[in-house]
């Protein structure tokens, strides 16, 4: 993959069907891209050999904690990432920096990927504080990690918006984001990127890859995101 490519199929599909049809279309690009299933798919998904990781997971090791999933069995299972930090979940399920750094250690002692979502609200942009915020995501979610993980900006306002920052403002703060860490970080673009917007995103020159939410869920608008993106 010239630029890592993540599909977050979120919530959206429901039925066995939609998880087929989705699969079927996407067999010729399945190794261009990086998808993250609704967990009960996911072995689906891996049967069919695409490469998977999964949207969130549990701090705990495997015990007594009902309707949770361990870190432990998605790898068993054959997950080799796992996204952590994303506003939506921040937001709906109330996690802190400090649960989201139990999480990467819990993933990264069980060998999987770590991507670290990072954001600022509509408030913290306007007000010029993004950078601020940025830092301190970071600073408390990876408190006394040193392995290599990956970041997703993703501004929250953007998410689901149809709204973007600009080119120059993605690259200065994705230069940011880089000048923080004493590895050669990997970061990507989310937030409301689409098959509409794609050409534009791929021209910002220090971008890793990107992020997708909705428009990863229809099969020919990902297959174009990632033909622009191997350019």
């Amino acid at each position: 993959m010239s630029k890592m490519i993540l599909a977050n199929l979120k919530m959206y599909q429901c039925t066995k069907e939609e998880v087929n049809n989705y699969i079927n279309k996407l067999k010729g690009v399945k190794n261009k891209f990086i998808v993250f299933p609704s967990v009960i798919y996911l072995e689906k998904f891996i049967q069919n050999n695409f490469i998977c990781g999964v949207q969130n997971a549990s701090a705990h090791d495997p015990g007594p904690y009902t309707s949770e999933i361990s870190v432990h069995a998605l790898k068993n299972i054959g997950a080799k990432y796992i996204l952590l930090g994303h506003s939506e979940v921040r937001q709906n399920m109330s996690e802190d920096d400090e649960l989201i750094n139990a999480k990467i250690k819990q993933a990264l002692n069980n060998k999987l990927k770590v991507i670290l979502c990072i954001g600022e609200n509509l408030e913290a942009y306007n007000q010029s504080q993004t950078k601020n915020i940025l830092k301190n995501q970071i600073l408390k979610a990876l408190k006394n990690i040193t392995e290599e993980i990956i970041i997703s900006y993703e501004p929250i306002w953007a998410i689901g918006t149809g709204k973007t920052p600009t080119n120059n403002e993605i690259e200065d703060i994705v230069s940011y984001i880089k000048s923080l860490f004493d590895y050669d970080v990997k970061v990507l673009y989310g937030g409301s990127v689409s098959e509409q917007n794609i050409n534009q995103l791929n021209l910002v020159p220090n971008v890793d890859g990107f992020l997708i939410g909705k428009a990863a869920t229809t099969p020919g608008s990902l297959i174009k995101i990632i033909e622009v993106a191997e350019k």
